[in-house]
């Protein structure tokens, strides 16, 4: 059966790293830590600035199940610094190199939330031509996956210079929306500039929208702020990794630029803080939009506080999949509040479906299948039209549409043209 979806959108996404990842160093499949030592480093652009970069590996899929340490990094690569990401996007395995570059000390070579994000962005540049052909793989990655428009969150000034250049030269075949992301309070005023600045480039395909932060951390390292201990017991209940103090300064002085706000908020509990936080800035006279990003776990009080607010949530169906297995173990009691797309929906609160590439591929039609399969383990059935939550909103941005033949991308129209998808 074909159908048709205009400006198919992938509503969260991390573009250049797709991108980088892609061209680069992928361990998804690594069966152990110790096969580190049989990668293939030819051809790839593994190597930005000196450093070798890596992403995707997971010790739940190896048979001892234990976290990787920096002396197996030590023994294999002794002369240069060494970063592989895990596939969460939360934890970095690194090598006794890499430590000394980064002034930081740790026994286990493992670096965390907000260690892990601060060191990413201080490891050197990827050459320009790198950068190129890393954006030229991630637009026909999604473009393959029928993706016609994207909203970035990892936006910087080097990439945003690059992607107005190649649009000049009709080289991108996607609309992208981007957002720069703050690590601490003292970037706030630079990334507000950014994208100001930014917003002064007259473009079709580009658009400036605002700042994201982490507010909590993943529900796979225990990290994500929940209101009830995981796994129904102990006293860890996820952690926060900024204060409500400078999460307000970040709300009132983004909204005040006319900027979007977009917080990373997976449990219940970082959820409820921000929706609140919104509720209380927004009795103030600062007005704007809030993005909650994956909103994983929302209590049915958050949602009906989001109600008087200008609040889109962006949620990944795929991260069911990838979550079946353990998500109701770690739950307990709180899993009937989780991916609660339905809820949203019924409470009319607009939602947008991403993938979050590259933590998980970017793809429509693993989305499809969560929503389909995801009633089996209690989850609420999704009873809107997907082809209007998988779209971008704004029927102006671009003319493009999507073919979808049961299974496949049949076609993939773009801003005029008939898409490549093959070469």
């Amino acid at each position: 059966m074909l159908f048709k979806i205009p400006r198919l959108y992938d509503s969260h996404t991390h573009f250049l790293a797709t991108g980088e990842f892609a061209t680069g160093l992928m361990l998804f499949d690594l069966p152990s830590a110790e096969a580190i030592r049989y990668v293939e480093l030819q051809g790839k652009t593994a190597f930005r600035g000196g450093w070798l970069v890596g992403f995707g590996w997971d010790e739940n899929k190896w048979p001892d199940k234990r976290l990787p340490n920096k002396k197996q990094l030590d023994e294999i690569f002794p002369n240069y610094p060494v970063y592989l990401a895990r596939a969460d996007g939360h934890t970095a395995w690194v090598n006794s190199a890499a430590l000394k570059e980064l002034g930081l000390q740790s026994e286990s070579g493992l670096l965390s939330e907000k260690d892990h994000l601060q060191s990413f962005d201080r490891i050197p540049p990827f050459e320009k031509a790198q950068q190129r052909q890393q954006i030229l793989a991630a637009c026909k990655l999604y473009n393959r996956a029928g993706f016609t428009h994207i909203r970035d969150m990892s936006c910087t000034d080097s990439l945003w210079n690059l992607l107005v250049g190649m649009e000049e030269a009709n080289e991108l075949t996607l609309a992208i929306e981007e957002n720069y992301t703050v690590h601490e309070l003292n970037q706030l005023d630079g990334a507000i500039a950014s994208v100001l600045m930014a917003r002064k480039t007259p473009s079709r395909l580009l658009r400036a929208k605002g700042i994201k932060f982490f507010y909590d951390g993943s529900l796979g390292s225990e990290t994500a702020l929940l209101s009830r201990p995981y796994n129904g017991e102990g006293d860890n209940v996820g952690k926060t990794l900024w204060s409500l103090e400078d999460a307000e300064e970040v709300f009132k002085l983004t909204w005040a630029a006319g900027l979007e706000v977009s917080v990373h908020t997976i449990g219940d509990e970082a959820a409820h803080q921000m929706v609140k936080l919104a509720r209380k800035i927004s009795a103030q006279g600062f007005v704007g939009r809030l993005n909650l990003e994956h909103a994983q776990v929302l209590r049915p009080e958050t949602i009906q506080a989001m109600k008087p607010l200008h609040v889109r949530c962006h949620m990944q169906p795929c991260h069911w999949l990838s979550d079946r297995k353990w998500l109701q173990q770690k739950l307990r009691g709180l899993y009937s509040y989780a991916f609660p797309w339905e809820a949203l929906k019924n409470a009319q609160i607009p939602i947008s479906f991403g993938c979050d590439s590259p933590i998980e591929p970017s793809s429509f039609f693993a989305n499809r299948q969560a929503l389909e399969e995801s009633p089996k383990d209690r989850i609420k059935r999704f009873t809107g039209d997907l082809a209007i939550y998988h779209g971008h909103p704004d029927a102006t941005f671009t003319d493009s549409w999507t073919v979808i033949d049961g299974d496949r991308i049949q076609e993939v129209f773009f801003d005029g043209q008939i898409l490549d998808l093959e070469s």
